[in-house]
């Protein structure tokens, strides 16, 4: 039971919540700020991820007592960017790599596990690192679209 003050707090929230219910393919860009996430996205997770809404608890329910109620099928592709190198998968940096983890964890918490990640590297250092970075990430993100347009109609605006 909320009163009439708390209702009107959580309209934000629920917007938000509508949109990503609504959406199929959330796309999502994440520049690496001190290892994590902006403060921004933060705060976009902190109100899309609402029980009753987007998971549901129930500590009597024998096994988990959550569970995600987002509908299934959503694609998430989470565009990064990071001024240092070495921090996507088998990198020296991977375990400092908090971005994608503060992002794919509390996304799975509510239904949404089929994850794309690319990101362009080297940002800081504006030499051939990074428009070789830039490069491959722009190839992945053609094959990436390309994959998902796949078998669904497509309308530019």
């Amino acid at each position: 039971t909320r009163s009439g003050w708390m209702t009107e707090t959580l309209l934000e929230s629920d917007s938000l919540v509508d949109e990503l219910q609504a959406a199929d393919v959330i796309l999502i860009g994440a520049p690496m700020y001190n290892f994590g996430v902006p403060s921004p996205l933060k705060a976009w997770i902190d109100n899309v991820v609402r029980v009753g809404r987007t998971f549901g608890f129930d500590r009597t329910r024998q096994g988990a007592p959550y569970w995600p109620m987002l509908a299934p099928g959503k694609q998430l592709v989470l565009l990064a960017s990071r001024g240092d190198g070495g921090y996507g998968a088998g990198g020296p940096l991977v375990a400092s790599n908090l971005v994608e983890a503060s992002v794919r964890v509390p996304l799975a918490y509510i239904g949404v596990t089929d994850v794309e990640c690319v990101a362009v590297e080297w940002d800081e250092f504006a030499d051939e690192r990074v428009a070789a970075s830039l490069a491959a990430a722009e190839a992945e993100i053609e094959l990436l679209v390309d994959r998902l347009a796949a078998g669904r109609t497509v309308m530019a605006a």
